[in-house]
């Protein structure tokens, strides 16, 4: 309370409402009303002075006649309001068992007791908080599901939550996108801690936590080592491009027979600046060597064991004499003469023959990439990457594109892995890293 130099008075002692020379003597703090809002520890404290009652109750004190002289009752309850008023030391965020005061400011009060045959007993006025209501207890991220969509690292959060005890309070999560696995996610329980809290105790709950961190996980990936890439699905993407290879045979070949194809390894292309369409592309690499069709085949020569069964029945002519054994050891040592050339010549004729099969043989190099591969696989899909692509070319007039053609038999690759590599790069339109598991031969 603000203190004011008063002018001591000799009277007579106190008699009922009435002091000496007919004032009448009235205790402010009889006229405040203290009430409260929320719930224990947030509650909200509201005052309020009746100047009407402390008027209606003193007619006389004011010179006021009858309680039905409202313009008067309301032009004395405006002067007191104007020259004697206060206001509560704390009104928020508080407790059962909190004292909090109606602190008076009473500088002008002896305006009011000049003008009204009134003595104002004006001291501050200690409230205690009590009969608050207790919230319930309960812990929101109870009621909350976290996920995590897309793909990385253009992930998104998603936040489900359903059954909350209270109205008007949502979640919200920093960063909300451009989530990569590993990445940490703080969500909160209202826009501000002190909001969700007014709204929670408003309702009579009281929230146990206001954030929590979420570790992202289970987001696809795309891959940017080829480390990276699951065994199942590095599998599953070379059989999907052999099988359509295949296809292709079996459709389409009618000059060349497929002798064997052979996964030479793969390069893996990612763009040295970010870039909005293309995250990475793998590119499978085979080996493919074809033989020729309608090839005539030579007649074989007789094999070595004809030629042993000629010299063995030379061998078996009868002899008795002397001169005749003398002949037989010739004869036999002919024989054995003719079995070595017999094996020497059928030898020779088929090393011939797999030195004509390689001129007929066709080693040439084709490829099928994948854009944007992704980690972990989807196990639902035919290979796990958005979009795949093989060789392109055109024969009309010639042959262009992923391709060539020799004695009018066409090959769809490259007849050497540089200019299959240059031919994979030059479709990629950006600059990018390379890494390769293919080994150098």
């Amino acid at each position: 309370m603000k203190k004011t130099d008063l002018k001591l008075i000799a009277c007579l002692p106190l008699a009922a409402v009435l002091v000496s020379c007919g004032r009448t003597a009235i205790d402010p703090n009889d006229y405040v009303e203290v009430t409260f809002d929320g719930m224990d520890t947030v509650a909200y404290a509201h005052a309020e002075v009746d100047y009407e009652k402390m008027v209606t109750d003193n007619l006389k004190a004011f010179g006021i006649k009858s309680k039905k002289d409202d313009h008067a009752i309301e032009r004395a309850a405006g002067k007191l309001e104007k020259y004697l008023s206060g206001e509560l030391d704390k009104s928020s965020n508080l407790s059962n068992g909190d004292e909090i005061v109606f602190e008076w400011d009473d500088d002008d009060v002896e305006k009011l007791e000049k003008k009204y045959k009134i003595k104002l007993k004006v001291s501050d006025k200690t409230i205690t908080v009590k009969d608050l209501d207790e919230p319930k207890k309960f812990d929101p991220f109870d009621y909350l599901d976290v996920s995590f969509t897309g793909v990385g690292p253009d992930g998104q959060i998603q936040l489900d939550y359903s059954d909350l005890p209270v109205d008007y309070v949502s979640f919200y999560a920093d960063p909300s996108y451009g989530l990569s696995n590993g990445d940490k996610v703080k969500v909160t329980f209202g826009y501000s801690e002190d909001s969700a809290k007014d709204e929670c105790f408003s309702q009579g709950y009281m929230p146990e936590n206001y954030e929590k961190e979420y570790t992202v996980e289970g987001l696809q990936q795309y891959v940017t080592k080829i480390s990276e890439i699951e065994k199942k699905s590095y599998d599953k993407m070379d059989k999907y491009a052999q099988d359509r290879f295949m296809e292709d045979v079996e459709d389409n070949w009618d000059k060349k027979e497929l002798k064997d194809i052979e996964l030479l390894g793969v390069n893996l292309y990612v763009p040295k600046e970010e870039n909005y369409s293309m995250k990475n592309a793998l590119c499978y690499v085979y080996k493919v060597t074809t033989t020729l069709k309608g090839e005539e085949k030579k007649d074989e020569e007789p094999t070595t064991e004809a030629a042993t069964t000629t010299a063995e029945a030379a061998t078996e002519a009868p002899t008795t004499t002397a001169e005749e054994k003398k002949d037989e050891g010739t004869t036999t040592a002919k024989a054995d003469e003719k079995k070595e050339d017999a094996t020497e010549a059928t030898t020779e004729k088929k090393d011939d023959k797999k030195e004509e099969a390689k001129k007929d043989e066709k080693v040439y190099y084709y490829f099928a990439y994948y854009q944007n591969v992704l980690s972990p696989g989807d196990p639902d899909k035919d290979y796990d990457a958005q979009s795949y692509n093989e060789p392109s070319y055109s024969n009309f007039f010639g042959v262009s594109g992923d391709a060539f053609a020799i004695d009018g038999v066409l090959y769809v690759g490259y007849e050497n892995l540089d200019d299959l590599y240059k031919a994979v790069e030059d479709k990629f339109y950006y600059e990018c890293k390379v890494e390769t598991n293919i080994k150098k031969k």
